[in-house]
């Protein structure tokens, strides 16, 4: 049985919501599990503290009713876009039910990455969209707080190639990076419900001067969970950044990446670039992560 239950999707708008509830059923159909979209308004007294002081009240009261109404309308045709992708699903199984399938709507009031970071932590996965350049502030609030806050794995869901695009099959072939660090290993862990389910899993493992660790281990730990396929390869030492990583995932085929986030140090960062920030920007495949 699935060691997850319940997937939290968080569905932004009708536009970009599609991607990630596109992947959200898709990963919830495969691991026969509960999907609940989240969508949260937008609260307008979150922008007050930035204008409010040079505002007459009639003026506030004005600018808070029309965000109030351009929530209401993005919540509407959020909603639409939901009952449009999700007919024919099954609504939520009662409450301690077995593993099943089903699909719920969940709406709220608030800030989007306070609220995910509550509602995160009592889910077993997350999925949120990958930050692009038409939702990157946002989106990037979002997954931060998604990865920091909630204590949970998340998957950033790729941009759709179409509207019209249809729900992809299963995840059949999944590239594993590996350095050894707590943040891969606490993404492979999280990651194993999918693995088990999978055709074939490559390990890439990547050599870094602050981490090291063989595939061994970590092959034998995977084959006990019933992992059936896993392919280890050694990934040059000078192949450490983002684009480099995302060719070898291409190259094995994967359709969802596995990896651990901010791995790096600070000051590496700095110097080199974070390779999670890369990979979040150009990735076309979900890509789940813990930190």
């Amino acid at each position: 049985m699935s060691a997850v239950k319940s997937i939290l999707a968080v569905i932004g708008d009708s536009k970009s919501g599609r991607a990630c509830l596109h992947t959200a059923l898709r990963v919830g159909r495969q691991l026969d599990c509960q999907v609940d979209a989240l969508h949260v308004l937008a609260d307008p007294m979150a922008a007050l503290p930035l204008v409010g002081e040079a505002m007459s009240g009639a003026m506030v009261d004005e600018m808070m009713g029309v965000a109030e109404r351009e929530a209401g309308q993005r919540a509407k045709l959020t909603r639409e876009m939901f009952n449009s992708v999700t007919a024919g699903i099954s609504q939520p199984p009662s409450p301690g039910a077995a593993n099943a399938f089903g699909v719920g709507w969940l709406e709220e009031s608030g800030i989007e990455e306070q609220i995910v970071a509550l509602r995160g932590c009592r889910a077993d996965l997350i999925i949120v969209n990958r930050p692009t350049p038409e939702n990157e502030t946002a989106a990037l609030m979002t997954l931060n707080a998604a990865l920091m806050q909630s204590g949970r794995a998340v998957v950033a869901a790729p941009p759709l190639m179409s509207e019209d695009a249809e729900i992809p099959g299963p995840v059949e072939r999944v590239a594993v990076f590996w350095n050894g660090s707590t943040e891969a290993t606490r993404a492979v862990q999280a990651a194993i419900p999918l693995l088990a389910t999978a055709k074939e899993v490559t390990i890439l493992r990547v050599e870094e001067e602050e981490w090291y660790a063989g595939t061994e281990d970590l092959n034998i730990h995977l084959t006990r969970h019933g992992v059936k396929t896993v392919i280890s390869k050694v990934l040059p030492r000078e192949i450490r950044t983002g684009r480099s990583l995302l060719f070898a995932a291409q190259d094995t085929g994967a359709d969802m990446m596995v990896m651990g986030a901010y791995t790096r140090s600070k000051l590496r960062q700095l110097m080199l670039g974070s390779v999670t920030g890369y990979v979040m920007e150009q990735a076309i495949l979900p890509v789940l992560m813990c930190h």
